[in-house]
């Protein structure tokens, strides 16, 4: 129910989904449950992460694109046994509960981008000039740890020698003001992403984000009946290979 899709009329060569294929499922025995956890539990990770091999043009060799789809544990807090008053309207018995739902949520999140990166390491390590594209909701905005763990900028690491694994976000070529997928608390906030190898910025023509109509999120009457469409912005961007 929560798998991701990638569309496309160029040819797939391969797919696969991960889950926990690359990274440990973490276990974690919270403080706060009740009735408590005897020992520590599974923290399970609700999305897969998706990845395909296109053929971008079939006629001429080393024409590949790794496309990684990926959609982050959200900031929603993790429910937690006996805290949770009313999980739909977010009330929770206590704010220490609340705050390890939270941490919960950002485990889970964290696990998912490292087996991201790891992912992205296998694929580079197999052909160090792979062209790779992770693309989704990050639920994590461009300076937060999930998005710098994928990017592994060289500043983070510390190891120039790493330069060509490092994925850069194509966000930065739209103006500031504009660079945001979701509006909340009256606050835009840059949470989809498309990050890029370097070798792909040769072939990048530019990007847009389309969030002209976005509507407060977090505002009491912004319910699905009253806005279906969703509440992210698409993030466009074009390559030419030709």
């Amino acid at each position: 129910m929560r798998n991701l899709v990638i569309a496309t009329h160029l040819p797939v060569l391969k797919h696969q989904q991960l889950k926990n294929d690359l990274v440990n499922e973490p276990r974690y025995q919270r403080l706060t449950a009740n009735p408590p956890d005897p020992q520590p539990v599974a923290i399970g990770i609700e999305r897969p992460i998706l990845h395909a091999q296109i053929d971008i043009d079939h006629a001429a060799p080393g024409r590949l694109l790794h496309v990684i789809t990926v959609h982050l544990k959200s900031k929603i807090p993790s429910a937690i046994p006996g805290q949770v008053v009313d999980f739909q309207k977010g009330i929770w018995r206590t704010a220490d509960s609340w705050a390890e739902g939270s941490f919960l949520s950002s485990m889970k999140r964290m696990s998912q981008a490292l087996e991201v990166r790891r992912l992205i390491d296998e694929i580079l390590k197999g052909d160090p000039d792979a062209r790779i594209i992770v693309a989704g909701d990050f639920n994590a905005e461009p300076e937060e740890v999930p998005v710098l763990a994928i990017c592994g900028n060289v500043e983070d690491i510390n190891n120039g020698d790493l330069a060509s694994r490092v994925l850069v976000p194509i966000a930065n070529t739209i103006p500031s003001e504009a660079r945001y997928t979701l509006f909340h608390h009256g606050r835009g906030q840059m949470i989809d992403h498309m990050l890029v190898t370097r070798n792909l910025l040769a072939h990048y023509r530019g990007s847009e984000i389309h969030n002209e109509i976005l509507h407060d999120d977090s505002i009491a009457f912004a319910t699905d009946s009253k806005y279906p469409e969703s509440d992210h912005a698409p993030v466009v961007a074009t390559f030419d290979f030709d």
